[in-house]
Formats: structure tokens, C-alpha cells, sequence
């Protein structure tokens, strides 16, 4: 395509803007309902209404409901954590595995900062739409106790895997207590939670030794 220098571009200009404007239509009808109603009695279909658009608009914008609550940063975070912890070497401890895949979906710059803070702001409004985000953490909870399982032969539910896995997600929960700083940037946010993990994750190398002790008896 060749611009001529100096040539307006106000078609682009509104069409950007038109999307804009969607997005955050569906997003603030989207937030609306699922204070009004419940998110599980929330439709795709009620949001679409709501906003006066049609349901294949919805889609152009968000990959599901759950994507509109979520927003685009935590949307994927379970995927990509799971992509992280595979890339891990194999010979590396599972203590310093699970450090570095959290590193990896870590609030990245302070456009995603910006994004979580004011999720985290309805969520503290609207306690009704709490359960929706704690399956998050859940979901990462499982993530990690489930390599952490393959890394050492134990089971998922054993005491090794779980506290390994609920270092790690405590830790990224008290890092997002910061995100009511105003002057927390995402720097601080990955201090707080490394001090929090190492903190956590100090005395489970006893608990490792224990429980492998235990089974060679």
C-alpha cells in the first residue's frame, strides 16, 4: 500500500475508534450482567443484546465469555504457564522450575498492569464474580502440581506436588495485593512475589527428602 505523505486518514482513524468503542461496549455490558444475573446465568447471547450488536461481533472481539471477565493478559495464563513449565530442563529442581515458568506470566509492561489493576477493582466491587477469578488460581494450582508430579514420581495429590504448587499461586495472589498501590509497576509486583515464593518454598526441601526417605523404607 502507498501512503502519499501528508494524506488524511480519518476512514482508518473512525474505523479503529468503532472498535474500540465495541470492545468496551461488550466489555461494560458484559461486567453489568454478570453483577445483574450471576456469570453462569450470563449468555454470549445476553451480552451481544445488551451491547446491541450481533453474537458474530462478540466473536470478532472475545473467544468466549469467560475472555470478556478475564480480559486478554489472564485469558491464556494456564496455557501459557503449561507451555513454560514443558520447556523446563529436565534435570532442573522443581523448586526452580516453578519459579521461572511464573516468571514467564508475570504482568509484563503497564499496559497489562493497567488491565489487571482495574479487573481486580470490579472483582473487589462485585465479590459475586470472585469465584470466576479464584479458577484461575485453581487452574494453575493444577498446572504446577501436576508437573511437579512427573518431575519427581510422586502423585498429584501428594504433599510434595501441592505445597510446591500452592507456594506458587500464594505467592502470585499476594503480588496482586500490591496492584492497590498506585505506584506498584510490574517490576515491584515480581519482587514481591519471588520474596513470597522463596519464603514459602524454604523448608520443602525437608519435606522432599522426608517423603522420599519414607519411601525407601
Amino acid at each position: 500500500m502507498v501512503t502519499v505523505p501528508g494524506t488524511p486518514r480519518p476512514i482508518c482513524g473512525r474505523r479503529e475508534r468503532k472498535k474500540q468503542e465495541t470492545r468496551a461496549a461488550l466489555e461494560a455490558a458484559a461486567l453489568r450482567l454478570f453483577a445483574e444475573r450471576g456469570y453462569e446465568r450470563t449468555t454470549v447471547e445476553d451480552i451481544a443484546d445488551a451491547a446491541e450488536v450481533a453474537v458474530r461481533t462478540f466473536f470478532r472481539y472475545f473467544s468466549s465469555k469467560q475472555h470478556v471477565l478475564f480480559g486478554d493478559v489472564a485469558h491464556t495464563i494456564v496455557s501459557r504457564l503449561r507451555a513454560a513449565l514443558a520447556e523446563r530442563p529436565a534435570g532442573e529442581p522443581p523448586v526452580e522450575a516453578v519459579r521461572a515458568a511464573m516468571d514467564t506470566v508475570d504482568i509484563a509492561d503497564y499496559d497489562q498492569h493497567r488491565q489487571i489493576s482495574a479487573r481486580m477493582r470490579i472483582v473487589q466491587q462485585l465479590p459475586e464474580l470472585l469465584p470466576a477469578y479464584q479458577m484461575i488460581f485453581h487452574e494453575m494450582h493444577e498446572a504446577i502440581a501436576e508437573f511437579v508430579a512427573a518431575r519427581t514420581g510422586e502423585s498429584v495429590s501428594a504433599l510434595y506436588p501441592q505445597l510446591l504448587a500452592g507456594a506458587a499461586t500464594l505467592s502470585g495472589r499476594a503480588a496482586l495485593c500490591e496492584l492497590d498501590n498506585d505506584e506498584a509497576s510490574p517490576q515491584r509486583l515480581r519482587e514481591v512475589r519471588h520474596h513470597a515464593y522463596d519464603a514459602l518454598t524454604s523448608g520443602l526441601g525437608q519435606i522432599s527428602a522426608g517423603t522420599a526417605a519414607g519411601r525407601d523404607r
